[in-house]
């Protein structure tokens, strides 16, 4: 079981020209990140917008799995398109809505598919953590002849 308080952490070093190298300490994993192009800032170089509108995106996803296996169900496929709405409001932009498009293919009765759909909505964190609307159209493809 997770601790009441876990911590994350990342460091971004500053490369000039908009451009840094953001570290996932634990992972050792690093990628160049960049003002988007929008305002600016570099083409073809990920930057915080894309990184904030993925971990919506994938923070589903891996909470979407984790339900799916306490339940018991085997999942065929799960791909899912996101789309993240910036908008001004007032003096500052805001992402206003984020939309993930989850196409999930599961040996299940649709029903319980959406079912786990309707608990990660509630249970996932980095959706419970935006202030965002976060809105979930999902295709679902089950079994019809499996009774969870």
């Amino acid at each position: 079981m997770p601790e009441d308080k876990i911590i994350f952490h990342n460091l971004v070093i500053w490369k000039g020209a908009k451009k840094a190298d953001l570290r996932f300490v634990e992972s050792k994993t690093e990628i160049e990140v960049a003002t988007p192009p929008q305002f600016g800032g570099h083409e073809g170089i990920t930057n915080p917008e894309d990184l904030f509108v993925a971990s919506v995106n994938a923070c589903f996803m891996t909470t979407f799995l984790a339900f799916a296996d306490k339940m018991g169900i085997e999942l065929m496929s799960y791909e899912s398109e996101a789309e993240g709405v910036l908008e001004k409001v007032g003096d500052a932009r805001v992402f206003t809505k984020v939309v993930l498009k989850p196409r999930i293919k599961a040996k299940a009765a649709v029903e319980v598919i959406r079912q786990v759909i309707d608990m990660v909505k509630q249970r996932s964190i980095v959706v419970n953590s935006v202030k965002s609307e976060v809105v979930v159209d999902a295709e679902v493809e089950g079994s019809s002849n499996c009774y969870f």
